[in-house]
């Protein structure tokens, strides 16, 4: 039975049972900040499971899911696998036990017809409740029903002594018996055994408890069903295979990668060698890890060093470091997305529009992988044997994370490499060198040379000078000057200039103090510290004195609006676009705003006009901005948005337009949506396999580019009329020209009975040319044509040649050419017609005279 045929006899016989048929949701979890990724069907229900928002009590659902806890085993095993199916039937307060067990064992008896004595059980140790329904309902006889405790039988597993607190419950497991003849063969083998001969396929959990602070266990009021079964596996049953890489949906890929490993030979194999387990483990492993790659690109999550992107980042490159295992050298993971594509086709039929995309960036990151270890790996390992003769078993984590920081190496691959050398690297230790290297990133810039360099930021950190910025409240401020820098930045114990951070760009403005004042150009935040930077205007200022500060409110103002239209226009193209819109990058400063955002194919113009007009829309309500200081739980739980990958601290500042966006934003924001004025999109390009730019205008610059733009477009709309006229003038020459068509015929030259048409019009187009050429031709069909005619410096000529003359040799493409020479330009085209031009407009007779002479020759 096919996987595809599994899925939906599920679904369907669940519908029967009446459930709400609930699509797969995204991998990336929506509303819920806790997970990385959706690992498991019940994600999607949380809120129903809490009795919120209950529209249906019964459900029944097909998920999409991603674990990488296991990751090690995936490849080795039958089973393990990163990204993976769950087919689920769920209960909101509505059925339990006796019907979910019913059910089950109906679907797997009745629909799928596998045999009850393949089939084990196990329940909770106090569940007699679940015991009783297996032995006394469906008579499952009692040696097959296994009692286990907590850890196995329960959910989450130890709850009961360990916690967590909240809604809990015993579980019931299905196990499949391959037979006696498998695994340890042992007469008194169980489940309970690990040999391989039973394999778990359906877990039922009755969420029935919810577990208090004490560790006691209250009843329900509502008591749910969650149940749960990896249909790569319960398709490795039905299939009679014995690992989940040998079903439908796993085969072509598998066969795909043998295929480009040209490696095929192994599994004919009667005995399983060492080296043809690894080349298996391997070849398993690279087709579960693209898999999941796909999906994940699919929804939104792409390659980088942070956060989920890491994941799938970590994926590609572990999939890679397999392919050269097995011969796999140059880029290939890519070639593997159609096949995936193909084969989950009818569940997912947006990944075959979207694999040419996912392709692209995939091949991008094998690309950028192959050239790391290319031109680094050596390095690395060279590095290693040195520190092994040389260094102190602590310096090793910073060697790792350099490589790591400069070249890009992945840590796994540092991990192991050490390992063939001896040596450990202290994992603590480098996560370590990887924040501090991020807070430093933060602060990096190139203005004014070298200043911002790493060596000025951990120059400016030391000094342990912190600035308290009051900008947010006002725009004038009195502070003691802290420090005055070697190239004259300044250093304040408090200020209204907001230090470059968060996509924003720092103030502009100015300091001034009883000995001298300074033109601020920007300001840089580096830790607690803020950093002007400018030049004097008149005099010094010295450490100690007391400062006037005054930031440029006109230039403030526009940022903020800017700012603000950038939260209103994610929240625009999430709802156009969907969920998987994810902020990657921003720029904020009072001329323009841009914001990159993963999304896979260029936004057309109806979307980028939605885009706009839900913007403005929102700017024409005057929705009040509102800006709050929170903890994170409760400004997650809220529902705000946080860059992903981006570290906050407990307390957080909250920017809400209501019922249109809530993010966590450190920058500076307007009251009031109203006061943004208008908001124009510029462009809209790519600047990354699977990441989109805008740029955007808003207030007095939006209205300047429309009014540039209208101005264009009048400028246009005069040259378009220039045009028409144009066109209106070579279409009233052409008429001429045709009423002189029996002229021209009278002119021709007689050669070897066919008639050579040869003119020099003038004041007429190319177009008009071939239209006249056309014509002559409809009045002597077997005539050969050549037109020419001047246009201020440069002349344009056609030859149109007859199938008649074309059998005898004619050709119009190499009388065009040859014209051309002589011209000094170009031409071609067919044998029955080309054109072509140049800029010696005194030699089109020359030209003319060499076509005759050619003709002549071949007709002759």
């Amino acid at each position: 039975m096919r996987t595809d045929e599994i899925r939906s006899l599920f679904l369907e016989f669940f519908r029967s049972k009446g459930h709400e048929i609930v699509p797969s949701d995204s991998l990336v979890p929506k509303d819920d900040p806790t997970l990385l990724f959706t690992g498991a069907g019940m994600n999607q229900f949380k809120e129903k499971f809490l009795g919120r928002n209950v529209t249906y009590t019964r459900a029944a659902s097909s998920q999409k899911c991603l674990r990488t806890g296991d990751l090690e085993n995936v490849g080795r095993t039958a089973g393990h696998h990163t990204f993976f199916e769950m087919l689920g039937n769920f209960s909101f307060g509505d059925y339990f036990k006796q019907e979910a067990i019913q059910w089950a064992w109906e679907f797997f008896t009745i629909v799928l017809k596998i045999p009850s004595d393949r089939l084990w059980v196990s329940v909770y140790n106090d569940d007699d409740e679940a015991y009783n329904i297996w032995e006394k309902k469906i008579k499952v006889p009692a040696y097959k029903i296994m009692k286990f405790g907590a850890k196995e039988n329960f959910w989450p597993s130890e709850a009961p002594t360990k916690g967590p607190n909240g809604p809990c419950g015993p579980c019931s497991e299905i196990f499949y018996d391959y037979g006696s003849g498998v695994g340890c063969q042992k007469e008194t083998c169980t489940p309970a055994c690990d040999c391989g001969r039973f394999v778990e396929v359906w877990n039922l959990v009755f969420t029935q408890f919810d577990r208090q602070p004490d560790g006691s266990l209250k009843p329900l009021p509502k008591k749910n069903i969650d149940t749960g079964m990896g249909i790569e596996r319960i398709a490795s049953v039905l299939q009679g295979v014995r690992t989940n890489f040998d079903i439908d949906i796993f085969v072509p890929i598998v066969k795909e990668i043998e295929t480009l490993a040209g490696r095929h030979d192994f599994r004919q194999a009667k005995t399983i060698t060492c080296d043809a387990q690894n080349l298996r483990f391997r070849i398993n492993a690279m087709a579960d890890h693209v898999r999941a790659v796909v999906f994940c690109i699919a929804d939104g999550v792409m390659p980088s060093n942070e956060e989920r992107g890491y994941v799938v980042r970590k994926l590609i490159r572990r999939a890679m470091l397999h392919g050269r295992e097995i011969g796999i050298k140059e880029p290939a993971l890519y070639k593997l997305v159609s096949v995936i594509a193909d084969v989950m086709k009818a569940p997912y039929p947006e990944l075959r529009v979207r694999r040419d995309d996912i392709a692209q960036i995939v091949k991008r990151e094998e690309e950028n992988f192959l050239f790391i270890l290319q031109n680094h790996l050596p390095k690395v390992e060279a590095a290693f044997e040195d520190f092994r003769r040389t260094e102190a078993p602590d310096r090793l984590a910073e060697i790792a994370f350099n490589f790591y920081d400069t070249y890009g190496m992945p840590y796994e691959m540092l991990e192991d490499i050490a390992e063939r050398y001896g040596l450990k690297i202290d994992r603590n230790a480098f996560d370590r060198f990887l924040d501090k290297q991020r807070e430093l990133s933060r602060s990096r810039t190139k203005i004014k040379g070298e200043i911002f360099s790493e060596t000025f930021a951990k120059k400016v950190e030391a000094l342990r000078l912190k600035t308290e910025f009051v900008g947010y409240e006002k725009t004038h401020a009195e502070a003691k000057v802290l420090a005055v820098l070697e190239d004259g930045e300044v250093i304040l114990d408090k200020t209204p200039f907001y230090g470059e951070s968060g996509g924003q760009v720092g103030d502009r403005g100015r300091i001034e103090t009883s000995s001298g004042a300074m033109e601020v150009e920007d300001a840089k935040k580096i830790g607690d510290t803020i950093v002007h930077i400018g030049s004097m205007l008149k005099g010094t200022i010295a450490v100690g004195e007391i400062a006037k500060v005054s930031i440029d409110e006109s230039a403030r103002n526009k940022i903020m609006a800017n700012h603000t239209a950038t939260h209103l226009l994610q929240a625009a193209l999430k709802k156009v676009l969907g969920d998987h819109v994810r902020q990657t990058g921003s720029l904020v400063d009072s001329q323009h705003l841009r914001f990159d955002f993963t999304h896979m194919k260029k936004m057309n113009e109806r979307e980028l006009s939605r885009v706009e007009e839900i913007v403005n829309d929102n700017i024409k309500k005057a929705i009040p901005v509102k800006k709050e200081i929170k903890d994170i739980e409760t400004a997650r739980r809220e529902g705000a948005t946080a860059l992903f990958g981006e570290k906050y601290d407990n307390m957080v500042r909250v920017v809400t337009v209501e019922g249109v966006s809530k993010e966590l934003c450190g920058g500076t924001h307007l009251d009031n949506t109203k006061d943004i004025g208008i908001f124009k999109i510029t462009s809209e390009s790519s600047i990354a396999s699977g990441v989109r730019r805008i740029e955007a205008v808003t207030g007095r610059a939006a209205e300047e580019w429309l009014e540039g733009r209208k101005r264009a477009a009048e400028a246009k709309k005069k040259a378009e009329a220039h045009k028409e006229e144009e066109k209106k003038f070579y279409a009233k020459r052409l008429e001429e020209e045709a009423e002189r068509i029996e002229l021209f015929l009278s002119r021709a030259k007689n050669v070897a009975d066919t008639k050579v048409i040869i003119e020099n019009i003038g004041d007429i187009s190319i177009d008009g040319l071939r239209a006249l050429a056309d014509r002559i031709r409809q009045r002597e069909k077997d005539a050969i044509v050549l037109l020419g005619t001047r246009l201020a410096d440069k002349v344009s000529f056609v030859v149109s040649v007859p199938e008649k003359a074309v059998k005898k040799g004619i050709s119009a493409n190499s009388i065009a050419k040859e014209a051309a020479v002589i011209l000094d330009g170009s031409g071609g085209g067919r044998d029955n017609f080309a054109q072509g031009g140049g800029k010696a407009a005194a030699r089109l007779e020359e030209a003319f005279n060499k076509a005759l002479h050619t003709i002549r020759e071949r007709l002759g």
